[in-house]
């Protein structure tokens, strides 16, 4: 079985960026929620935070409106051209995004094609757009404060609202269908009414003193009086009647708020004037506009609320946080009663760069990502990859480390802090248990756990010191029931400490930091084992072999280097093309992992120094690995793009796949032997000659048919043929020419390939037909040379016989 795939991996889960600020909308049966994504608009599936497609990317024209409206070919080619907003129409079937090039694009939901483009005719970018109630009309607001108003179905601009001072960056229809109102909000922090049918503006309330944020709908549903309610970042909540558009009421929250929703469709037990709004704060509030009365629902001060919406069908609240996540929290008429709502799902819309990746938990169920963020997310990999945030730490976390087995979790950073936490893996809860608020002077760049247990864990900060540190339970004080006591403390190396690992049985230590040395240390005291030196550049990660007497090293001058314990000599050399960030052993310490700054990954066999993949999924910097402990059959790669990604071994899939290759290979040459032997059904051999890449068996075909004078034959076969195997024809042709025995085929089956094109390229077309021409050209100079030679030595020849 020689040549069989030794190692392979696979992606199995890309979980990238698919939110960074904007415009959110939420599909009417709750399971899609439609996010702003810079130059494009992503379809996710909240049961599996997986995304179900892209708006934004391969833009397909299938209509446009008026001829003066279309837009240009190089408008079209714009494919780069960013979203500052978008809507989803009330059906849930359109989606209409604005551009800054003032383009407006309608596209289908279902077949992800743009149906209409046109210009919004704006003096300056689109900045908002939404739909009517009745889903027939589009508003645009642009940087000219300027709104105007498009039919599409009729393909008409109905009418452009000057009268206000915008932009508008919000935008409202009246909820009634049968009430043609148009809501705004401007800089001047008043809102404006307008009637679009008569073109003309009502109203404005005035009486925020800040930029308002939301407005919702009271008392729409049969009552005799309708209101409005609008909030802003001036801490107050208004109530406005739409009659006369005078406040009724003017409650003062004490918080900035950013998002209201009224309380008319949420629980049944709601009163008519009660909403819910957000706080800047992280706290989300049930206020009754009648009675002032407020509730607290839900408070969580690590999270910074931006928006709300609310869906109907599945009575859930979604909220919107300033780091781009969406949580979803459960608001049934049972939450209003007791006046809590549940999170039921977290989002995670953008990432930023992930700097550190490990599992957690039996059977490596969790997944804890520490993303150039304060906040910790766990995801529940059994559960739809559902998250839970964690916060605790005060600037951006570093680094990661889990002690097997026990669901405990460590983490570090840039406030100098290092907690540890416990997951409950029944619920995802996370406690924090110990902490320590002043381990290290500079930022802690590295953090670990020792081998199979949590009595013992090591740190590293740029400050150049390496601490080691002892884990005790305290049964008896239930707030702190885990104490961090210092062990010993060195000044390891004279520049940063980029990583530090346990050795298999816990007595040795390895660090290596940027003076291009890797060190080891005495697990027991701050005694130094010995230093490897011969990296040329800072290195960057350390790891101990599972199984062998080895270390292995990453640097920045593109090597791994594989070390003997014993003589502390190198003993391997692995180069790449650039800076190698990140290392790890798999499968049992047979392979490694190389993840470099680049973007790739590479996999290494260590019997024969070969790499035996490269794994092209990341298009930056990749900083963290996390391999599965369980079996090494799949590991997990996150980096400066945002994207985390599980890679899946699929080596005995790629095995059988070879094998059933092979297999049908030797049948598909039997069966070719068996129809030359028999010279029956030609045609049949001539395809499978061409499959099977046999130029010398293809060839004798033709001949055969040549011998027999019977081009007409030739002619069939080759018109019978698809585009790949006419492009494997031509490969046997080229083979052909090269030989003068053979040009007199190679010209035949040339001169009907080319024929074929000229009559109808875009049907018979030969992918890189012109290349081909440019080599053959001087062959078949030379060809036809010979020839016009040999044929004039025939007339003389003939000459010479008549005149005898």
């Amino acid at each position: 079985m020689a040549g069989l795939c030794e190692k392979s991996f696979a992606v199995q889960a890309k979980f990238s960026t698919f939110y960074a600020g904007g415009d959110v909308c939420w599909s009417n049966d709750g399971q899609t929620i439609y996010c702003l994504n810079n130059t494009e608009v992503c379809a996710v599936n909240i049961a599996t935070g997986q995304l179900k497609r892209v708006y934004g990317t391969n833009v397909v024209v299938e209509d446009s409106l008026t001829q003066s409206n279309k837009a240009s070919s190089a408008d079209v080619e714009q494919l780069e051209d960013a979203i500052p907003s978008f809507s989803l129409s009330p059906d849930n079937t359109l989606i209409v995004t604005a551009h800054r090039s003032s383009l407006l694009r309608l596209w289908s939901i279902d077949t992800g094609k743009v149906v209409k483009l046109w210009k919004a005719q704006h003096r300056g970018p689109v900045v908002k757009v939404i739909f009517s109630t009745c889903g027939k009309l589009i508003c645009s607001s642009g940087a000219d404060s300027s709104l105007r108003l498009w039919d599409y179905v009729n393909r008409t601009c109905v009418c452009a609202l000057r009268e206000f001072a915008g932009p508008a960056l919000l935008l409202k229809f009246h909820p009634d269908a049968t009430c043609t109102q148009l809501y705004a909000a401007g800089v001047d922090n008043a809102i404006y009414c307008w009637n679009y049918a008569e073109k003309r503006l009502i109203r404005q309330m005035r009486g925020h003193l800040s930029h308002v944020t939301a407005i919702t709908f009271l008392g729409c549903e049969g009552d005799a009086t309708d209101y409005l309610v609008s909030v802003s970042r001036d801490k107050v909540l208004i109530v406005w009647r739409l009659a006369d558009g005078t406040q009724h009421k003017v409650l003062p929250m004490y918080e900035e708020l950013e998002g209201v929703v009224a309380c008319t469709d949420v629980g049944k037990n709601c009163g008519a004037f009660d909403v819910v709004v957000t706080c800047a704060t992280g706290t989300l509030k049930l206020v009754n506009c009648k009675s002032a009365k407020l509730s607290t629902l839900s408070e969580d001060k690590s999270h910074e609320f931006r928006q709300l919406l609310y869906c109907k069908s599945t009575e859930q609240l979604a909220v919107v946080t300033v780091e781009q996540n969406i949580l979803i929290y459960k608001a049934t008429t049972e939450c209003f009663e007791n006046k809590k709502l549940e999170c039921v799902k977290q989002l995670i819309g953008f990432n930023d760069e992930i700097l550190d990746i490990c599992f957690l938990g039996e059977n490596d169920r969790f997944i804890a990502v520490a993303s150039n963020s304060k906040n910790i997310k766990i995801y529940d990999t059994e559960a739809n990859m559902n998250c839970k945030i964690v916060s605790g730490h005060t600037d951006t976390v570093m680094t990661l480390s889990v002690a097997s087995g026990t669901g405990l979790l460590l983490s570090a950073g840039k406030d100098l802090s290092i907690c540890l936490w416990r997951v409950n893996p029944n619920n995802l809860n996370v406690q924090c248990v110990a902490r320590n608020n002043s381990s290290h002077t500079s930022t802690i760049g590295c953090i670990a756990f020792a081998c199979n247990t949590a009595a013992h864990f090591a740190s590293v900060s740029q400050d150049g010191s390496l601490k080691v540190w002892e884990l005790k339970k305290n049964k008896e004080i239930k707030e702190a029931p885990h104490t961090f006591n210092l062990k010993y403390s060195a000044l390891a190396h004279d520049k940063e400490v980029n990583s530090v690992s346990f050795s298999p049985n816990n007595k040795l230590l390895a660090t290596a930091a940027q003076d291009k040395t890797a060190k080891l240390w005495s697990a027991e005291s701050n005694s130094l084992v010995g230093t490897l030196r011969g990296h040329t550049r800072g290195v960057w990660c350390v790891r101990f072999s599972p199984v062998d007497q080895v270390v292995l090293t990453s640097s920045s001058d593109c090597t791994l280097r594989m070390w003997s314990l014993a003589t502390l000599t190198c003993i391997k050399r692995f180069e790449q093309e650039c800076t190698v960030l990140r290392a790890e052993f798999i499968d049992y310490g047979k392979y490694i992992v190389s993840a470099a700054s680049d973007g790739l990954l590479k996999l290494w066999s260590i019997k024969t120094n070969e790499c035996l993949q490269t794994l092209d999924a990341h298009t930056d910097r990749i900083w963290s690995l996390a391999i599965s402990s369980r079996s090494g059959k799949c590991f997990y790669s996150g980096g400066a793009d945002s994207n985390m990604i599980q890679w899946q071994d699929v080596t005995t899939i790629c095995r059988n796949e070879e094998i059933d290759k092979r297999a049908e290979l030797a049948q598909q040459e039997q069966t070719l032997q068996c129809l030359l032997q028999q010279q029956q059904n030609m045609k049949k051999a001539f395809s499978l000659a061409l499959k099977l890449g046999k130029p010398r068996t293809t060839y004798n075909i033709i001949c055969d048919f040549v011998r027999q004078r019977k081009t007409v034959s030739v002619r069939e076969l080759i018109d019978t043929l698809n585009s790949d195997q006419r492009v494997t024809l031509m490969e046997h042709t080229k083979s052909w020419t090269t030989n003068s025995r053979h040009c007199k085929i190679a010209n035949l089956v040339l001169h009907y390939l080319l024929s074929d094109c000229i009559a109808a390229p875009g049907e018979h077309g030969v992918p890189g037909m012109r290349n081909v021409v440019e080599v053959l050209t001087p062959y078949l100079q030379r060809h036809h040379k010979r020839v016009n030679e040999l044929t004039k030595e025939l007339m003389f020849l003939e000459f010479i016989v008549n005149n005898i």
